[in-house]
C-alpha cells in the first residue's frame, strides 16, 4: 500500500514539472527562452508556429525546422538552462558555489 501511495505521489510531482501544450501555447518569451536547447532562432520559430497555429499537443513541434527530438525532450521536461534569453538578450544566472574549507591536521615530527 505505502510503495502505491509513493509511486502516485512520485509520478503526480513529475506531471506536474513537466510542460504540457497549453503552457508552450501561453508561455512567454522569457520562459521558453530559459529551456535547453532553444536559443534566439528557435525561440523565433516556436513564436511565429504558435501565432499561426495552435499547439494541441508537444509532438506538433516537431513541424517547426531547428526541433528534434533531443530539444522536444528538453521541453517536455523543462529543462532549463543557465543562461536565459530575456527579448533577445542573454541573462547569465551563475549558480552559487558554496566554499568548503577543510581543517587540515597537525603533523607534528617527533
Amino acid at each position: 500500500m505505502l510503495k502505491k501511495i509513493v509511486l502516485i505521489s512520485v509520478l503526480s510531482i513529475s506531471y506536474t514539472f513537466a510542460m504540457s501544450a497549453s503552457m508552450v501555447q501561453q508561455s512567454p518569451k522569457s520562459k521558453l527562452g530559459c529551456i535547453k536547447g532553444v536559443g534566439v532562432k528557435r525561440l523565433n520559430a516556436i513564436i511565429s508556429y504558435r501565432e499561426n497555429d495552435t499547439i494541441d499537443t508537444l509532438d506538433e513541434l516537431l513541424n517547426i525546422k531547428g526541433i528534434g527530438k533531443a530539444i522536444l525532450r528538453n521541453i517536455k521536461n523543462d529543462v532549463q538552462k543557465k543562461s536565459c534569453l530575456v527579448g533577445d538578450k542573454k541573462v547569465v544566472e551563475e549558480p552559487k558555489k558554496e566554499v568548503v574549507k577543510k581543517k587540515r591536521k597537525a603533523i607534528s615530527a617527533e
